[in-house]
């Protein structure tokens, strides 16, 4: 079941710094401003010149804790993003501080998918995509345990799915997990090393020691 998110888009704001505790800072302007924190340093002398919020949202609460993302854009001063980054701001309700509990940093030219929590007979998962020029996505995935968003493998079930294949076929196309339905489709390649046959193989996941898994394979032709 997906869990539902607030509509709440805030247009690009120029900010200026906002320096955290450690990983803490100020509820207050999280959405909008950017925060120097980790590896986001960004100002006079840093490695980016400014920093902007292009999105910043509420997309899911767990155990009376409220999660917003923020994304930004890190550039020289020029109005151009030479650098993406996807920060997760955690706040329980009705106190004054934030926690930056996540951080990933992506190209200039990406562009972030809202993040996407599903509940499953594993446990709440968070996928997040970035979607990059050439078309291809990079995502990561995370495990909702013990009050925090562990990461979970998410190319350890290709190897598996390797190994399954009939003698002389091969993995052709990269494949992320749609976590809605706990599953992934692969183009599969024959002896040959071409996909141009249209082989697919549906690939039902399970989850194991923070790693997706395969638990059936069923190779279908493609439809047209």
């Amino acid at each position: 079941m997906r869990i539902v998110l607030a509509v709440l888009l805030l247009g690009a704001v120029v900010s200026s710094p906002v320096h955290a505790r450690g990983d803490v800072v100020k509820f207050e302007g999280v959405q909008e401003r950017c925060v120097q924190v980790g590896k986001i340093k960004f100002g006079p002398n840093a490695k980016w010149a400014d920093c902007s919020v292009s999105k910043g949202r509420w997309f899911a609460t767990f155990d009376r804790i409220d999660f917003f993302q923020a994304q930004y854009c890190l550039g020289k001063g020029d109005g151009t993003c030479d650098q993406r980054a996807f920060l997760i701001f955690a706040n329980r309700a009705y106190t004054p501080d934030a926690k930056v509990i996540l951080q990933r940093f992506d190209p200039g030219a990406a562009e972030y998918e809202d993040p996407l929590v599903v509940q499953t007979r594993y446990g709440d998962l968070l996928a997040i995509t970035a979607r990059l020029p050439d078309g291809k996505a990079n995502k990561s995935y995370y495990l909702w345990r013990s009050g925090g968003w562990k990461p979970v493998d998410a190319r350890a079930w290709l190897r598996d799915l390797a190994r399954q294949l009939p003698k002389g076929e091969t993995v052709q196309s990269e494949a992320w997990p749609e976590i809605g339905s706990m599953s992934a489709q692969v183009q599969i390649a024959g002896a040959g090393g071409s996909g141009t046959d249209g082989k697919l193989a549906v690939v039902e996941l399970g989850l194991a020691k923070d790693s997706f898994i395969v638990k059936k394979v069923t190779l279908t032709q493609k439809s047209n």
